[in-house]
């Protein structure tokens, strides 16, 4: 018995174009094709198809589950690097709801904050991240914060809040799109993507790989997609596969 692209898509709650480029890379190779060149999968790639979503749904990076499936690396340990991230971020949370509480407990009246206070573990916890990207996503993502360091420098407060709110609401309005219906792929959700794409170019200059690897990144990478999928469950991988289109179409 063979499963079409489409049908595989639907039946492991994955998108055709991931499958595509699991195609592409080597992941997931299909059988072979059909009528019309439709790619055809068995039963033993429904079964390799788990086992990469699995890996991904705990955070390994696409590049490491190749080498997991192929022998060359050991799942344990690469589920044990996944644990130790799990833990450092257990421990930036810790420490910023510490500096929340003591927030809380400041503006009550219950006790006093020195101004440095206010922003205890925020500018470690910036710097934790970019570390744990690069580490993750290699010295190019270092030199995407240097930049956009560079080109926010001169900002006011309000230049941040007004980013963070547009940011927002541009999520808000492609969740309308997702809840509708709408394909990553359909004109209205490409001009949202535009309107993406130069949100992120007031802070670094992104080409297609770049831009679409800042998809995958809204993916795989815990902080970004809670941001996506708590306006609307999914959106994150939504929104790359929107970025990855957009990408394709419009980007050198």
């Amino acid at each position: 018995m063979t499963w079409t692209t489409a049908e595989v898509a639907r039946l492991s709650g994955t998108t055709a174009r991931t499958l595509r480029h699991y195609d592409a890379v080597g992941l997931l190779v299909p059988a072979g094709t059909g009528p019309g060149g439709v790619r055809l999968y068995e039963r033993e790639h429904l079964l390799r198809l788990q086992r990469i979503l699995l890996l991904r749904e705990l955070g390994v990076p696409v590049a490491v589950v190749g080498d997991v499936l192929a022998g060359e690396r050991d799942e344990v340990a690469a589920l044990r690097e996944h644990a130790d991230r799990l833990e450092a971020e257990g421990v930036r949370l810790a420490r910023l709801a510490a500096t929340a509480r003591r927030t809380a407990a400041h503006l009550e009246g219950e006790v006093e904050m020195t101004e440095q206070q206010f922003f205890e573990g925020l500018a470690r916890d910036r710097a934790s991240m970019q570390e744990q990207l690069a580490g993750r996503y290699g010295d190019g993502v270092r030199a995407r914060f240097v930049e956009a360091q560079q080109r926010t420098s001169g900002w006011s407060r309000e230049d941040f809040e007004r980013g963070a709110r547009e940011h927002r609401e541009l999520a808000e309005r492609l969740a309308q799109h997702r809840r509708g219906g709408d394909a990553p792929s359909a004109e209205a959700v490409q001009a949202l993507v535009t309107e993406h794409h130069a949100g992120v170019a007031e802070h670094w200059t992104p080409d297609r790989t770049s831009y679409a690897g800042l998809g995958d990144l809204y993916v795989e990478d815990e902080r970004f997609r809670s941001f996506y999928d708590e306006v609307e469950p999914g959106l994150a991988a939504y929104l790359r596969e929107a970025m990855h289109v957009w990408a394709d179409a419009h980007l050198t």
